[in-house]
């Protein structure tokens, strides 16, 4: 099976609320997270993707770091231009970029993106233009 954007969206949202009343499930995603994904959607993931899983506290916040970037991977000079100028769309696009393949399955609620809120969430949210999911 390919998957695809909505299929893993889908497959984050029945986890996420799962393991909010499931304390044994929850404890699956944190040892076994491919193991809770098919028992949860009947879907395997393969192997080889990688998924982290954080069981965080309300008073604990992680940051992911992005991969390690390669000479070809640095800014063009147009879009340091764009994102030192204030330009939201030169920043949009490089951290898409960053975030492509990446899925953390996060318990919890949604974010929305376009909230004043000054929470991380929101504020990487903003960065990138897309929802982003937070343990809570």
């Amino acid at each position: 099976m390919s998957w695809s954007k909505e299929a893993v969206e889908e497959a984050i949202s029945k986890v996420g609320a799962r393991a909010k009343t499931d304390l044994e499930f929850r404890s699956l995603c944190v040892s076994n997270i491919h193991a809770a994904i098919q028992q949860e959607t009947g879907l395997e993931v393969p192997a080889s993707f990688k998924i982290g899983v954080l069981d965080q506290s309300a008073n604990q916040l992680n940051i992911i770091l992005p991969p390690i970037a390669k000479e070809e991977d640095e800014l063009l000079e147009s879009e340091l231009e764009s994102v030192a100028g204030g330009s939201k769309s030169g920043a949009t696009d490089f951290f898409e970029g960053i975030a492509v393949g990446i899925v953390s399955v996060a318990v919890g609620e949604q974010v929305d993106s376009n909230s004043s809120e000054g929470t991380a969430g929101n504020i990487i949210g903003q960065v990138i233009g897309s929802p982003i999911r937070i343990i809570s």
